[in-house]
């Protein structure tokens, strides 16, 4: 209930967006949005185009309708046509044509003036050299790598919005450091003003505490910006509709906390032959050796079976008639054989390039999987090194205080202390968010 809410809030501009997002609502509604659809869409695609492909199993129905009229009749016969241009032929065509004048009849025979046909035939391929079987397992392996493709999609999206989540935090993180630092460096120039105006303490520290001070205020403005920046980038990632006075009430909720060692990270180690970049290269090999099936099968012999039934007059209106037949046919390609043959020796090299990427990606994994382990064991030694100083920092400003407040130690001298801390606190911060994104990065390579 309460992510539905938030969400409802985060998709209306409201003046007021004081609201506080997780990085599991993040990543729920980046996994909404439009990566996602598109993702979708390439999936109904492929599964189109597989039942596309399943059809080529069915048999071939056509039907086909003609009707036509001519001006002048396209036969035309004489009896001179039959006979010849000779005395006895015309001889024969001048008495035919006063036989037919004085009988209504015309001395000449014409036909295919006007007609019509319409005829229904049945096709079905028997064997057609594998390419049918072939291209229904090409598609069934398109629409695998459409899911796989859409999925890879998705998890770098994730892993943006995740990073980008992170780098939000850090710099909330170093916002209330410098926030508290500010309000540490303006009680002491409260106490150092009124010392100096008693005359217990110098103007020059008093100065360079106030320089400090500007200094720091200038990082809180420089941080402030690039953490809208940031915060926009991530609420178009992710989907979110807001506007820019939106932005200061945006608060992320989730903290660096308790972070998990490398041997938990580690567990189980990696299977790079199974990474969805391994996977997709695989079946583009597979896809390759399909394709050079299909093109050898253009030079087998094709074997069909048919069926038509036709009703026409095309010649004479007069002498309509049906007729059905049935046929068997064997197809044998002979010019397209060097073509065919050159396809597939095209195809071959194909699917050795394919299997040679493969290889390549997975010696460029394997390099890339060390040097995850590396940044994983360096960001938690990091950690390690960064809370030490923090401890240390910790120590020397209290030790500052109550020297200060004793006399023993100046102004100046507590400010620095002040600072030192505020930098140690920093660089764990950074140091926490650096081991979070290495375990991020080791986790996106090696899990599904």
């Amino acid at each position: 209930m309460k992510r539905v809410l938030v969400i409802a809030a985060l998709m209306l501009c409201a003046p007021c967006f004081a609201q506080e997002l997780s990085l599991s609502e993040c990543l729920e509604m980046c996994s909404e949005g439009r990566a996602s659809r598109k993702a979708g869409l390439a999936v109904l695609q492929a599964e189109a185009q597989k039942s596309e492909a399943r059809l080529e199993y069915l048999p071939r129905v056509g039907v086909t309708a003609l009707a036509y009229r001519a001006v002048n009749p396209l036969m035309d016969i004489s009896l001179r046509d039959v006979l010849g241009n000779s005395d006895a032929a015309n001889n024969l065509n001048t008495q035919l044509s006063a036989y037919a004048f004085e009988n209504g009849m015309k001395p000449y025979f014409t036909m295919f003036q006007k007609g019509y046909g319409t005829s229904v035939s049945l096709l079905q391929p028997l064997y057609a050299g594998g390419r049918i079987v072939n291209g229904n397992r090409l598609a069934s392996l398109g629409v695998e790598a459409a899911r796989m493709q859409g999925s890879l999609v998705l998890k770098t999206v994730r892993d943006s919005v995740e990073n980008k989540y992170w780098r939000i935090v850090a710099l909330q993180e170093k916002q209330k450091i410098l926030t508290e630092t500010a309000e540490l460096l303006d009680a002491l120039d409260r106490d150092l003003s009124g010392a100096v105006k008693a005359g217990l303490a110098l103007e020059a520290d008093l100065l360079e505490l106030r320089l400090k001070r500007s200094e720091l205020r200038a990082g809180q403005t420089k941080l402030s910006g690039g953490l809208s920046l940031l915060k926009m980038d991530l609420l178009d990632d992710i989907g979110c509709e807001y506007s820019y006075l939106d932005l200061p009430g945006l608060v992320l909720s989730d903290v660096p906390g308790e972070l998990p060692e490398p041997s938990s990270v580690f567990e189980g180690g990696a299977d790079l032959s199974s990474v969805p970049q391994a996977r997709l290269l695989e079946m583009q090999k597979k896809a390759a050796e399909l394709e050079k099936k299909m093109a050898v099968g253009e030079l087998l012999p094709q074997v069909a079976v048919g069926a038509a039934y036709s009703y026409s007059a095309l010649s004479l209106p007069r002498d309509a008639a049906s007729n059905g037949l049935v046929f068997a046919m064997v197809q044998v390609p002979i010019t397209d054989i060097g073509k065919a043959a050159y396809r597939s020796r095209r195809l071959g090299c194909k699917v050795q390039d394919a299997q040679e990427e493969r290889e390549y990606l997975l010696r460029k994994l394997s390099l890339l999987e060390n040097k995850l382990r590396l940044d994983v064991d360096t960001a938690w030694e990091q950690i390690a090194v960064s809370s030490e100083t923090v401890s240390n920092a910790e120590m020397r400003l209290d030790r500052m205080r109550l020297m200060y407040a004793s006399g023993q130690a100046t102004a100046a001298e507590l400010m620095r202390s002040a600072l030192e801390l505020s930098t140690a606190r920093g660089d764990l911060v950074s140091a926490q968010i650096s081991y979070r994104l290495a375990v991020t990065a080791w986790r996106s390579l090696t899990e599904d």
